[in-house]
């Protein structure tokens, strides 16, 4: 079954900051809906190619349990891992998940600590712990209950499996990503107004206001925005 909604930003490569690229494996839900753009976002540009970035998606995810439907609103990661579950009794370990979905430990312990761990328990984790461990196994948790019928999963970071530099640096390319990726389709934004739609797409870690406005004084001197006469205005530079 295909999603009902799907819809795709494109950003020439020479306009976006860089960042490590995951080569995730999508359900074929997902994946059906991806091969339908390429095809046709290559009969539209055939000297261009089309490079997916999953790290930086949202999804969501309509969840029935019991009697209750909520909205899950996720990340594309997380989205793809809920539904590599094949029932709601399945039983999968780090390792078997790390496979389905070809995503790196490094990658896999948050999106299974923010899914099992944290404030919304969508997986049920054995033995119960407050860490993810490589020996762990996982199910779709059937006693989840939640007052709020739509649910934003934040996406935790496990500090014991990652480097605080790295943290940092990661964290530093998905708000210069966002900054971007808003600017471009809104070209022209006050500082107010931007910072309040990065908050809003990177609300999964909540990053600092000061730390948005400095990574946007970085695109800056680096010529992806300029200041309109206004100076708390920004134009996006094409």
């Amino acid at each position: 079954m295909a999603p009902d909604d799907f819809s795709v930003k494109v950003l020439t490569t020479g306009y976006w900051p860089s960042y490590t690229q995951l080569d995730v494996r999508l359900p074929d839900e997902m994946l059906r809906c991806t091969q339908a753009f390429k095809a046709w976002y290559d009969l539209k540009n055939s000297r261009r190619r089309l490079a997916w970035q999953h790290s930086l998606g949202s999804a969501t995810l309509r969840a029935k349990y019991g009697a209750k439907t909520y909205d899950l609103q996720t990340n594309t990661l997380q989205a793809v891992l809920l539904l590599s579950f094949q029932s709601d009794e399945e039983s999968l370990g780090l390792s078997t998940l790390k496979e389905r979905l070809n995503v790196p430990t490094e990658q896999m312990k948050p999106l299974l600590h923010s899914l099992s761990c944290g404030r919304y328990k969508i997986l049920k984790k054995q033995p119960a712990s407050d860490k993810i461990k490589e020996t762990d196994t996982f199910t779709i948790n059937p006693s989840f209950s939640c007052p709020q019928r739509v649910i934003r999963i934040p996406m935790a970071t496990i500090e014991e499996s990652h480097n605080p530099n790295r943290i940092e640096e990661d964290r530093s390319i998905a708000i210069e990503a966002a900054i971007v990726r808003i600017m471009k389709a809104r070209k022209v934004l006050t500082h107010q107004q931007l910072t309040s739609e990065v908050l809003s797409q990177l609300a999964f870690f909540r990053p600092n206001p000061k730390v948005v406005k400095q990574r946007i004084h970085a695109l800056i001197d680096r010529e992806y925005l300029e200041r309109d006469e206004n100076p708390n205005q920004y134009k996006y530079l094409a």
